[in-house]
C-alpha cells in the first residue's frame, strides 16, 4: 500500500490522541474531526502495517498488543519529527512560541500574572496562558509541547517531570476583630466552637500537624464548624473580615495585612510543615527554548520572592 508521509502522520497523530482518549468520539472531539475521519485513519494504518492496532465495535475498545507497540513507537517519532520541525522553524534559538502556565489561583492572582506581563516585555515574541487551576490536567497532544504548572504539596503522579521550588512556610491568623469577640487563642487543639476556614485541596494532606516543641497536636480538616473550599482567596477574604480562623495561611500572602494590623498572627509558638513547592511537566525528548528559558525565569523569581518578601 502506498502512502501519502504527511497523511501518514497525521494518522498517526489521531491513532496517538484515539489511545489515549480510548474512545474515538473523544479523539475526533478533541482533535476536531468526525469520528468517521478517525475510523478511517486507524484502517488506513492497520492496512498498512497489515496488523489490528484496535478491536473496536459500537461497545468495545481493546488496544492489541500490536496497538500498544505501535503507540509507544509512534509517539516518539511524532514528537521527534515535531522536534525537527521546531528546530527548523527557529534555528536561531530565539525566545518565541506560545506557553501554557497553570498556578494556584492565588499565586495566579497575586504573583504570576505580574511574573508574565515582565516576561512578555521582555521577549514581545513570546505568548503566555495563565491558567488559573488547583490541580492540572497536562495534554498529551503533541503538538502542545510547552506546558508548565506550579503545584503547591506532594507529586501525584510519577511520570511527571518536576523542579523544587522555595517551599511555602505557613502560618494561622485571624483579624483583631475576631480576636476581640473571643477568649485567646493559645492551642490548636482549643478551637472548639471556632469557625474554621480550612483549604480543600487534594494535593495537601487531610491532617493538620502542628508541633511546639516534643508536643504534637493532629486536627482534622474535618473539624466543625468549618468552612471549606478550594480558593484560597475566597478564605482569605473572609478571614479579613473577621469570619474565621484561616489556619495554614502562607506567610507571603499574610506578611503585608500583618504589619498594616489587619490580620494578626495566633499559636505563633506552633508550628506547621511547609508546603513543597513545584514546577512540574510532562516529559518530551525537545523542549523549545521559550520553555527552557521560562522556567528557569519562573524558579528565579519564586525563589527571590520568598527569599526578599519574607525577611
Amino acid at each position: 500500500m502506498k502512502y501519502n508521509n504527511t497523511r501518514e502522520l497525521r494518522d498517526w497523530v489521531i491513532f496517538i490522541k484515539t489511545i489515549e482518549k480510548e474512545n474515538l468520539s473523544l479523539a475526533a472531539r478533541e482533535l476536531g474531526v468526525s469520528v468517521s475521519t478517525v475510523s478511517k485513519a486507524i484502517s488506513r494504518l492497520e492496512d498498512y502495517v497489515q496488523t489490528m492496532l484496535i478491536k473496536r465495535d459500537a461497545r468495545n475498545f481493546e488496544i492489541t498488543s500490536a496497538g500498544h507497540i505501535a503507540y509507544s513507537k509512534a509517539k516518539n517519532i511524532t514528537e521527534s519529527f515535531q522536534s525537527l520541525l521546531s528546530e527548523l522553524q527557529n534555528p536561531e534559538l530565539l525566545i518565541q512560541g506560545d506557553i501554557k502556565f497553570s498556578v494556584p489561583s492565588v499565586v495566579c492572582q497575586l504573583l504570576a500574572n505580574h511574573w508574565t506581563s515582565e516576561y512578555i516585555i521582555q521577549n514581545p515574541m513570546a505568548r503566555i496562558e495563565i491558567k488559573s487551576q488547583e490541580l492540572f490536567e497536562f495534554n498529551h497532544d503533541v503538538k502542545n509541547f510547552d506546558h508548565v504548572a506550579l503545584q503547591y504539596g506532594n507529586i501525584q503522579r510519577p511520570e511527571l517531570v518536576h523542579r523544587e521550588l522555595s517551599s511555602v512556610e505557613l502560618i494561622s491568623c485571624a483579624s483583631p476583630e475576631y480576636i476581640k469577640k473571643f477568649n485567646t487563642l493559645d492551642r490548636p487543639d482549643n478551637f472548639e466552637g471556632h469557625t474554621l476556614l480550612m483549604v480543600d485541596n487534594c494535593n495537601l494532606k487531610d491532617n493538620m500537624i502542628f508541633s511546639k516543641e516534643d508536643e504534637i497536636v493532629f486536627l482534622d480538616k474535618n473539624h466543625k464548624p468549618s468552612i471549606k473550599s478550594n480558593d484560597f482567596l475566597a478564605l482569605f477574604n473572609l478571614l479579613l473580615e473577621g469570619k474565621g480562623l484561616l489556619l495554614g495561611t502562607p506567610k507571603w500572602l499574610a506578611l503585608t495585612h500583618i504589619r498594616d494590623g489587619k490580620l494578626v498572627q495566633i499559636i505563633p509558638d506552633w508550628k506547621l510543615a511547609n508546603i513543597p513547592v513545584y514546577l512540574v511537566w510532562m516529559h518530551r525528548p525537545y523542549y523549545s527554548p521559550l520553555f527552557l528559558d521560562f522556567i528557569n525565569y519562573v524558579e528565579k523569581k519564586w525563589n527571590n520572592f520568598n527569599q526578599v518578601y519574607l525577611k
